[in-house]
């Protein structure tokens, strides 16, 4: 389930945002800036939003008990009502969840930006390393590890771990879907698609770490837990989906400041939704 499932996720009595989320540097293409071009920083960054607050004391005790519901039948109604009380009494609202994945779609729009750059051939800097990586009539999987390393260069913490993975996955199905694209010439739709696959698989994966781990039970066969994994991620992907493509048609060729706000409102939204079923 990614690279947070060992995490025992954040208890009560601390604050919802982490400050040390706004550390964490991510790549990309810096709107037109040959100076933010691959592997640099986010010259143009706008300021990041925080969850405020302090989180409760068994802030998840709701979220778990609906979420082990699902996980013993599968009833995505009980996954629903799991996301709505991770977001309202977990997290202390939609806006405190976006805020805190500030790393997931800051780093989503690092990723579009620089696809789009690396379409147009833009940025000199991607110019160079998309010729030197093409030079060696590199694979799919090559291609999908060289991007992910030019937006998320270092890694290290648990947020950078979870952005990394999506992207490869995203970018891996992406093929699948279309096993004829050329992830260095991805047009807009293509774009928006990889969008809301990372964007869904951020949003499993930030539940996961959470409030996931009752998954990892003995009460549950490895066969129950993978099935339930793969439904939960469908799930949360679909819905990622849902609002983004509603949103993103006000911002249709956004920049990059713009597509991180986007990506932020479609996951806000989102769980602004699920916590309307609760």
């Amino acid at each position: 389930m990614g690279t947070s499932a060992s995490s025992a996720g954040p208890g009560g009595n601390v604050s919802f945002d982490p400050p040390w989320l706004n550390d964490i540097p991510v790549g990309g293409a810096g709107d037109g800036d040959a100076e933010a071009g691959a592997g640099g920083g986010d010259a143009t960054a706008s300021p990041q939003p925080v969850a405020e607050g302090v989180a409760p004391a068994s802030r998840f005790k709701g979220a778990r008990a609906s979420l082990g519901t699902f996980a013993r039948n599968g009833d995505t109604q009980a996954l629903g009502r799991a996301a709505g009380q991770y977001s309202r009494t977990g997290m202390g609202g939609a806006r405190n969840v976006a805020a805190r994945m500030r790393t997931s779609t800051k780093a989503g729009a690092g990723l579009g930006s620089f696809l789009q750059a690396a379409r147009e051939r833009s940025d000199p800097r991607i110019n160079e390393w998309m010729d030197t990586l093409r030079a060696t009539s590199p694979s799919a999987q090559t291609v999908i590890d060289a991007i992910v390393a030019q937006i998320i260069p270092e890694g290290g913490s648990v947020d950078e771990e979870s952005a990394k993975d999506s992207m490869a996955q995203a970018l891996s199905e992406l093929t699948v879907l279309d096993p004829d694209v050329d992830l260095l010439a991805l047009q807009d739709p293509q774009i928006w698609t990889l969008m809301q696959l990372y964007l869904g698989h951020e949003a499993c994966n930030r539940m996961y770490a959470d409030i996931g781990q009752l998954f990892e039970s003995a009460r549950f066969s490895p066969s129950t837990i993978v099935q339930r994994t793969h439904e939960m991620r469908s799930f949360l992907k679909n819905s990622v989906a849902a609002q983004l493509e509603t949103i993103r048609e006000a911002t249709p060729n956004p920049t990059r400041q713009q597509l991180e706000t986007v990506l932020r409102e479609a996951v806000q939204t989102t769980f602004m939704v699920f916590e309307d079923s609760i």
